[in-house]
């Protein structure tokens, strides 16, 4: 929750000047990027997290490492972050910003909990048909969870959607347990 709080003036910022300066298309592929690497490299997920290097060594890495690939805010986006040690909150500051664009643009985002990863095909398929329902552009977010066995979960505003065959077994074992 405190994550939260602190990533929505930061992530309104960077959106509201990414607007200002006519630039939010790249500064949304320089956060799928920054997202993309997060996910990737335990590296710089310890060079975030990590309360041994300084404000000032952070910003310059970031400045090093990012400024002939990203936008100049993006980069200098990141260097405030570092100096103001905020760093660590930038999964949830992206997170907040890609919402926030999500919202500009009038799209849903889908939470699809799958057993298996899900095709970029089955995505898409996916994707239409909850924009068919809805009325409104769709975009997924996907997440992997052997748990739920098969199936899916859907869950698109309030709405949720649960095909998944562990709540399917789930309602096997009451209607049994009741005799019907």
């Amino acid at each position: 929750m405190r994550d939260i709080r602190v990533a929505k003036p930061y992530a309104r910022a960077l959106y509201d000047a990414a607007v200002e300066q006519n630039a939010l298309a790249p500064i949304i592929a320089d956060v799928d990027k920054l997202r993309e690497l997060i996910e990737q490299s335990e590296e710089f997920t310890q060079l975030i997290h990590s309360p041994i290097l300084s404000p000032q060594f952070k910003s310059e890495t970031f400045q090093q490492l990012f400024t002939d690939t990203m936008q100049p805010l993006t980069v200098n986006f990141f260097k405030l972050l570092a100096l103001k040690q905020r760093e660590r909150y930038l999964v949830a500051i992206m997170d907040v910003f890609s919402a926030i664009v999500d919202e500009a643009a009038g799209r849903l985002v889908a939470k699809v909990t799958t057993a298996v990863p899900i095709t970029t095909e089955q995505g898409e398929r996916l994707a239409q048909q909850l924009s068919t329902y809805s009325g409104k552009q769709v975009r997924l977010e996907t997440v992997t969870d052997p748990q739920i066995l098969g199936g899916f979960i859907v869950q698109l505003d309030d709405t949720v959607f649960d095909a998944s065959v562990t709540t399917q077994l789930q309602r096997l074992k009451q209607q049994l347990a009741r005799g019907s």
